[in-house]
Formats: structure tokens, C-alpha cells, sequence
């Protein structure tokens, strides 16, 4: 999996200086703002994932035109925000699932055509157009995408349960502890979002983050742990979950029949009886 990382770091180094800075700011930004306010803004960006989701099914599954990748998107979407606090558990175990797809499938890709393809993607020349670059992430995701597919095929089942073990837990945590599994999937995504804004940004620069990474690997695990636990915690904190509050509305009628019987109340209580003490009798 690692070389499919490595495989986009040599095309995204190529593209263009301000899509690289660009693209690295917007996702940057995204990424804090789910890092630290999803649980807040949860509705907005339940709302978004959908959208998107929906226009990637409309134009490469049902029609591949406009119309209707605006419908199923805006369909998608719409069914997002009803179904919302479904939408975040589902989500939180597919991305635990695919953690560990990450992580327990490593051995199982072919490091040499991943390599191979690396060598000759980086003896091209810049891409300047963003046809060419709409162009160029395609043919990798369909790369990508086939070596995914191959490594799939030869995990044996007991690495697949061992995958699906988190997305379990992430199922039934959502239903018993909605708020600290929600907190948890946006802290985590939100942290990932903003490792792949850094990474677009420090290609710009000329570096190779991917290859850093990989050669520092517990360094970098233990700063996304650090990230991801401080984002939950303050999330929990801040971030409120909506209480409603039960409000009893007094109708006119009623306020009216009240103040009746305060007064009525009021000239029903007997008058303080005056004792007078006569001197003369004592």
C-alpha cells in the first residue's frame, strides 16, 4: 500500500505549483475544520460526504453525464442529513476497516510494479493543464485501484476477518456510545485530511513526505495518536450535543382562567380579626 502512496507522490510532484499549493491549503483547512469542530459541524459535512458520493456514483456508475451526477448527488445527499447519525457509524467503520486494510495488507501488493510504474511516471515531464492533471489521476486511480483489487484477492480469510474485527466494534460502539464514536471518526479523518494537505504542500517544496514517512514510521504513528486523541477530547468538550428542553405554553384562555383565580383567591382570604385590649378590664 505504501508504494501506491509513493506512486502519487511522484504525479502530484508534477503538477502544477499553484494546484499543489492550492489544493494543500483548501485540504489543510478542511482538516482542521474537521479535526477540531465535525462533532459540531457534523450535518454540513454528513451533508457534503453525500454529495460527493453521490456525484462520483452519477458520473462513473449510473449515467456519466451532468444531470445525473447533480441528481444523485443532491439524492445522496438529502438521504445523508435524514439518516444522519447512520450515515456517521457506517462511515467510522469503513474507514476502520479500511485502516486496517492499510496496515495488515502491505505484504500482499507487488512492490514491483508499483516501483516500476513510479520509475517511469518520474521521467515525464510537468503537467501544466488541468486536463492533463484530471487526466493523469485518473490513470492512477485505475492503477491503483487494479493493484488494490489483486491484493485483495490473494488475503487469505482470516486476515479479512481480522480487517473487519474494527469495523464491528465501530458498528456496535455507534450504537451504544454514538457521541464518543462520532468525536472519534472526526478526530481521526480530520487528522488524516490534514497529513494529506501537508504532504501536498511539502511537494511543492520538493521534498518526499511519503518516503520520510516510511522511513520514520513510529515518529509519525505516534503524532497521528496525539492528534487524533486531542481532537476527540476536545470535541467531547466543546462541541455540544443539541438538548431539547420541554416548554409548556400557556394559552391565553388559561392565563386568563389563572389570573381569575389568583384573584379570587385573594378576596376569599378572611380579613385579620382585631383583638382590642380595654386597660379597664384588667
Amino acid at each position: 500500500m505504501i508504494g501506491i502512496f509513493q506512486n502519487f507522490e511522484q504525479v502530484a510532484a508534477r503538477f502544477n505549483p499553484s494546484v499543489l499549493i492550492g489544493s494543500g491549503v483548501a485540504i489543510l483547512i478542511l482538516g482542521l475544520l474537521i479535526w477540531l469542530g465535525g462533532l459540531g459541524l457534523r450535518k454540513i459535512l454528513i451533508s457534503l460526504a453525500g454529495l460527493g458520493g453521490g456525484i462520483v456514483v452519477g458520473l462513473f456508475v449510473v449515467g456519466r453525464n451532468l444531470f445525473s451526477a447533480s441528481l444523485s448527488g443532491a439524492l445522496a445527499a438529502f438521504i445523508a442529513l435524514i439518516f444522519e447519525k447512520v450515515f456517521v457509524v457506517l462511515l467510522a467503520a469503513a474507514l476502520a476497516a479500511a485502516v486496517a486494510f492499510t496496515v495488515l495488507a502491505e505484504p500482499y501488493f507487488k512492490q514491483a510494479e508499483t516501483f516500476t510504474a513510479q520509475s517511469q511516471m518520474s521521467a515525464q515531464t510537468t503537467i501544466t493543464g488541468l486536463n492533463e492533471t484530471m487526466q493523469e489521476l485518473k490513470t492512477f486511480g485505475l492503477d491503483a485501484g487494479r493493484k488494490i483489487k489483486q491484493a485483495g484477492t490473494k488475503i487469505p480469510i482470516k486476515i479479512w476477518a481480522i480487517i473487519a474485527a474494527p469495523a464491528v466494534i465501530f458498528l456496535i460502539c455507534g450504537v451504544i456510545l454514538w457521541r464518543f464514536t462520532s468525536a472519534l471518526f472526526f478526530s481521526v479523518l480530520g487528522t488524516m485530511v490534514i497529513f494529506f494537505g501537508m504532504i501536498l504542500l511539502l511537494l511543492y517544496k520538493g521534498t518526499e513526505p511519503v518516503g520520510q514517512i516510511r522511513g520514520k514510521p513510529i515518529i509519525y504513528a505516534a503524532v497521528f495518536l496525539v492528534m487524533a486523541a486531542f481532537g476527540t477530547i476536545e470535541q467531547l468538550l466543546l462541541c455540544k450535543g443539541s438538548k431539547k428542553k420541554k416548554v409548556t405554553e400557556i394559552g391565553p384562555g388559561e392565563e386568563k382562567g389563572k389570573g381569575r383565580e389568583k384573584s379570587k383567591s385573594k378576596k376569599n382570604k378572611e380579613p385579620e380579626k382585631i383583638v382590642e385590649h380595654d386597660w379597664r378590664s384588667s
